[in-house]
């Protein structure tokens, strides 16, 4: 899971990722039979309308089967919402029992096979303002989904076995995980389950471009639409970021493995990107003007998802208590993210300085940075500031505390040493993931006790201490202008780029920027950074003229900046990295 990273323009969080199976969650029945799982475009002519699924079961002994969808996944409540002309062969009676649920009726054991329609979420390309990962996209050339919101499946039977096929039409690519289970014509990859179907991803259509497993990695990378890199570009940062990050789990690195990327679009003031973990699988969204080195990052993320915290101990089923734990599933995330790329070289240590100080900087004007840990979680998944906290304060106390155990041990072990015991005592010994983390730090003498009292629960700020890096950076604390664009960044990508609420007492105004003028490029700034001058192309009455301020607001706030000495000793690398 992880939310949407923007370079230029205001990041928007998008939260994506855990899966969670609630309709079945009270019931351990088996049913040996497996489900069969059928995909298919459903075409006008030359483009894709809709998707068209299929689910062969067996009826319950009782008579009465209940069918359905999962009660929420990222934030989306309605994931039954896109689907339409649900229908049962087989049965003698379906009946309707709402909010995305089927009573259906049929003889005990009888063969049913559900049918229905999954329409598109969107009537327009994605954009990155209102792209969310739970709605399927399906556009005339190309779609995508996640198997949450696709596929229905009866009550209580997330652990029976199911396969699945797609239906290959002429001219529509498909790329899936599902390719990783038994099909009718297909063996195995691995066991598949009805929980490994809803925890998928599919894309597909004219222009998929997929590379497969043939360097022995068992990773495939599939795409559509076009980006600032070409295809292979990214396939080949992709298996790099796979590599680093196996060898670190020591990880068996020739397991199937999926990685997706779709289009969403940009606009002058908002680009980003963002991405979602799906077991054997991660699916990238990323806009058309986001450069290939700033990818490194998130897919470093989004498979570090692979084992965070999927291997490392379980998540709270509540929605609304599970973010008071992202600290450590995203939070810690983050914070490997970017050392282990620094570590393997994939970034520079000036990248990742730049990647720490604007996270950093993000978080110095944040408008929650002080809230309590518990009222953050009740407002995680209305606001975009509280959903980016939990990521920015746990990347913060992962490289803390790296520090203190590396002193502490004399270099002896550090953060990776407690994540790697985890691991393998999360095969044997059950339990929460936060809850085996602080076991495991007291036993090397790092109470985390403290620090998640003040800075996690009461919500105090981080400050950073000037070592936490190593010897070849040093974090500096200093008071600079608050940061303000001058305008309001979201109303003005909802009117099509015409500014809206400029601040008649900023520098932006003092500069020319005015209400309704249509603003055509963000040029030059840095999201955060008030000290950077902010240019925009805009067009003022037919007229096109650039308008160059620095982007500041009312006030100072302090904040924290990582400056790398010596950076390109060999050592640097590792140091940086938390080694």
């Amino acid at each position: 899971m992880t939310l949407q990273h923007h370079y230029s323009g205001p990041m928007r969080a998008v939260i994506l990722g855990f899966t969670l199976l609630v309709p079945g969650a009270a019931s351990p029945k088996v049913h040996p039979e497996p489900l069969h799982y059928t995909l298919a475009p459903e075409m006008s002519g030359d483009t894709v309308a809709a998707l068209r699924v299929s689910v062969q079961f067996q009826a319950e002994p009782s008579g009465t089967t209940d069918m359905g969808w999962d009660e929420g996944w990222a934030g989306e409540n309605k994931l039954w919402q896109w689907a339409r002309d649900f229908k049962v062969a087989g049965a003698s009676a379906v009946e309707v029992a709402g909010n995305g649920h089927w009573h259906i009726k049929a003889a005990p054991g009888a063969k049913l096979t559900a049918t229905y329609r999954i329409v598109s979420g969107y009537d327009h390309d994605p954009r990155v303002e209102d792209s969310e990962q739970p709605r399927p996209v399906i556009r005339p050339r190309w779609f995508y989904a996640a198997g949450n919101a696709l596929f229905a499946y009866p009550a209580h039977r997330e652990n029976a076995p199911a396969t699945f096929d797609w239906v290959n039409t002429p001219g529509v690519g498909f790329a899936s995980d599902l390719e990783h289970l038994a099909g009718q014509a297909r063996k195995a990859l691995r066991p598949g389950t009805v929980a490994d179907v809803l925890e998928s991803i599919v894309i597909g259509g004219q222009d998929l471009r997929v590379f497969p497993a043939t360097d022995g990695s068992g990773v495939r990378v599939a795409s559509v639409g076009s980006y600032a890199f070409t295809p292979e570009q990214m396939n080949n940062l992709t298996r790099r970021v796979i590599d680093v990050e196996r060898s670190f789990w020591k990880a068996d690195r020739r397991a199937p493995f999926l990685v997706t990327t779709a289009p969403i679009t940009s606009t002058p003031t908002l680009t980003g990107f963002s991405g979602t973990g799906r077991g054997d699988a991660f699916a990238l969204w990323i806009d058309e003007r986001t450069p290939l080195d700033r990818t490194a990052w998130l897919l470093a993320h989004e498979y570090f998802h692979t084992w965070n915290p999927a291997l490392l101990g379980s998540m709270s089923q509540d929605r609304a208590a599970r973010p008071e734990q992202y600290w450590f599933s995203e939070g810690f995330t983050d914070y490997y993210a970017r050392a282990l790329m620094v570590r393997s070289g994939i970034i520079s240590p000036a990248q990742f300085a730049a990647e720490w100080n604007e996270m950093l900087a993000s978080y110095a004007g944040s408008p929650v940075k002080t809230m309590p840990g518990k009222q953050a979680a009740a407002t995680f998944w209305n606001s975009d500031a509280a959903q980016k906290l939990p990521y920015q304060r746990g990347a913060m106390l992962a490289a803390m505390w790296n520090r203190r155990l590396l002193a502490a041990s004399k270099g002896a072990s550090n953060l990776d040493t407690i994540l790697v015991s985890q691991m393998r005592l999360a095969r044997t010994a059950p339990g929460a993931a936060t809850s085996l983390f602080r076991s495991l730090a007291q036993r090397r003498g790092l109470n985390v006790g403290p620090d998640e009292e003040r800075f996690l629960a009461r919500g105090q700020p981080i400050l950073l201490p000037a070592n936490t890096f190593g010897p070849c950076a040093t974090v500096v604390t200093a008071q600079r202008p608050s940061f303000s664009r001058g305008f309001d960044t979201e109303a003005t990508a909802a009117s099509g780029n015409l500014a809206r609420g400029v601040d008649p007492s900023l520098p932006a105004y003092a500069a020319g920027l005015r209400d309704g003028m249509k603003i055509l490029a963000h040029i030059e700034g840095e999201p955060d950074n008030a000290l950077i001058p902010y240019v925009l192309l805009v067009e003022d009455h037919g007229a096109q003229r650039k308008i160059r301020y620095l982007p500041q607001g009312h006030g100072q706030t302090v904040v924290q900046e990582l400056q790398v000495r010596e950076a390109t000793t060999p050592i640097c690398s590792r140091t940086l990295g938390g080694l």
